[in-house]
């Protein structure tokens, strides 16, 4: 299978700090790949460069022509109407009935044409996917999307962005500090450390996944294990 990402010797340097160290990564076409990483270590910087809004690199990055992304905020324009949204950007006229199929296909067909203030959370999470599903991108671009959202709808948005991607076949990179997370998604999930990929976990787990099956939760250790959290540092954090 071919490539959908080919990064060699990515750099990229803010003020004189360095903050992607020469990293190199394949992402392959209908590949989901989760990144994981403390605070700092590039995950974010990393994103930007993929969906093309920072160029000042260093190496050499190779993505499809055809991407978009989807952030934690849903970033709406409050002045159009929810259709309008979807559309921003797309080449020619506003097409509603492009608007409203994106719309049907994650679930909200119905608030087409409310203002983006009378939305819940979960459903202008909602709309920004149907903005970046309706480009038919090759590489989506996830940047913590779920991250402000409350349990129960992080949860339905998970399972529709699982349904999704299963749906349209295209690439997938998700930006997360959520290991569970990372685990029901994605076929590999990437550790970053200081600017580099430090570890990289293949997924081999049957879909739907079970977070409790001894093999999820070995997963799931060996992850903490990477990102620093052991046993003892989770009974000692306050619930």
């Amino acid at each position: 299978m071919a490539n959908s990402v080919e990064i060699r010797g990515l750099s990229r340097a803010f003020d004189g700090n360095t903050v992607l160290h020469e990293l190199d990564l394949d992402i392959r076409e209908g590949e989901f790949v989760a990144l994981l990483g403390h605070s700092g270590c590039g995950k974010s910087t990393l994103l930007r460069i993929l969906a093309g809004l920072d160029d000042e690199i260093g190496g050499e990055v190779t993505v499809p022509a055809r991407r978009s992304a989807a952030f934690q905020s849903p970033r709406l324009l409050p002045w159009l109407k929810v259709w309008r949204n979807v559309v921003l950007g797309l080449p020619g006229r506003p097409d509603r009935a492009l608007a409203d199929k994106a719309l049907a296909e994650v679930g909200i067909a119905e608030r087409a044409t409310v203002w983006p203030k009378t939305l819940s959370g979960g459903q202008a999470q909602r709309v920004s996917l149907a903005r970046a599903l309706v480009r038919e991108p090759e590489l989506l671009l996830l940047d913590e999307p779920f991250g402000a959202l409350d349990a129960l709808t992080r949860g339905k948005v998970q399972q529709l962005v699982g349904e999704l991607w299963q749906r349209h076949g295209c690439a997938i990179l998700l930006v997360t500090h959520d290991v569970e997370e990372a685990l029901l998604l994605a076929d590999r999930v990437l550790v970053m450390d200081e600017g580099r990929i430090a570890h990289d976990l293949t997924v081999d787990l049957p879909r739907p996944r079970d977070l409790t099956s001894p093999e999820f939760v070995t997963l799931r250790a060996r992850l903490l294990g990477w990102l620093g959290v052991t046993a003892h540092t989770l009974e000692g954090t306050p619930s």
